[in-house]
């Protein structure tokens, strides 16, 4: 996934992998902030989460070789956009 222009609030230093499951497949629990952190598999899933504060998990393309991504879990602010 492509993310530009977003602000890093708080990043996790947890995995997805060591997140606790629940009954959700796209949703895991964190115990060290206490919260459910969402996976987004695309842009439409980010910014749904986005919307709702919800603390995220996603793949993301490394800046300089596209070819390899990096897994981010946290806390993200969506870009405020001016109408024009």
């Amino acid at each position: 996934m492509n993310i530009r222009n977003c602000q890093i609030k708080f990043r996790c230093t947890m995995t997805w992998d060591t997140l606790i499951e629940t009954s959700e497949a796209s949703i895991k629990y964190c115990i060290e902030c206490d919260r459910g952190v969402h996976y987004c598999n695309d842009e439409g899933d980010l910014e749904h989460a986005l919307k709702q504060d919800w603390c995220v998990a996603m793949h993301v393309k490394d800046d300089e070789d596209e070819n390899i991504t990096h897994q981010l879990l946290g806390d993200i602010i969506m870009p405020l956009y001016e109408k024009a």
